[in-house]
């Protein structure tokens, strides 16, 4: 069971490693939002660059398409490392009110049963698209267009990866709080954001009642 810990702590280093790193994407993404929005007001600037040989990378369709590539870029790189901190939407009043154990036997079931089977076919599916894109030299339909699209429809592959990683890695931590020791529980517990109840749940309680 120890084990099972060790290695779902490499899985989420792999995950925040990603994470952290296509959160700096949103700096160049920034950039070329100021960039597109400064241009279209000052006139002057933008026939500029459109007459120069600048436009070969700053045409305003390269922009526009780098700027959906990297929204795309910085959800899949941080979609596991949500995951794994609980952030994620979920609307599900029924389960709130759920105790922490029976909150982890709902999350075992359903990674069982609909995360991981649909997270494999996905990864699986990825990569023909990915493969497909490659060999066909897939491109911007738009004549000044980002070329090489395998490179940005990767990325789904990449993603569906380390949500897999994020889903294997708490599937690990249940089993260890559902069926190992009481110390060891409270560790896995710990590292349940998903499952355990937030803190403010707790101060809300009123003196002398357990919080649900």
């Amino acid at each position: 069971m120890r084990s099972f810990l060790a290695a779902s702590d490499i899985l989420e280093r792999i995950c925040a490693f990603f994470g952290r790193l296509g959160s700096w994407l949103i700096i160049p993404l920034i950039l070329i939002i100021v960039y597109d929005v400064v241009t279209r007001k000052i006139i002057f600037i933008q026939q500029f660059v459109m007459n120069s040989w600048l436009y070969d990378f700053l045409s305003p369709t390269k922009l526009q398409e780098m700027e959906w590539h990297l929204h795309a870029v910085i959800f899949l790189l941080a979609y596991g490392l949500a995951y794994l901190n609980g952030t994620h939407v979920r609307v599900d009043i029924w389960r709130e009110r759920q105790s922490e154990r029976r909150r982890g036997w709902l999350e075992l079931i359903a990674l069982l049963v609909l995360a991981i089977p649909y997270c494999g076919v996905l990864i699986y599916q990825s990569w023909f698209f990915v493969e497909k894109s490659f060999l066909q030299g897939e491109g911007s339909p738009a004549m000044t267009g980002l070329p090489h699209r395998w490179i940005i429809k990767s990325f789904l592959l990449i993603g569906a990866a380390l949500l897999m990683a994020s889903l294997l890695s708490t599937l690990m931590r249940l089993v260890v709080y559902l069926f190992g020791s009481s110390a060891l529980r409270q560790e896995a517990l710990q590292r349940l954001d998903m499952v355990g109840h937030p803190p403010e749940a707790a101060d809300e309680a009123k003196p002398g009642e357990v919080s649900p």
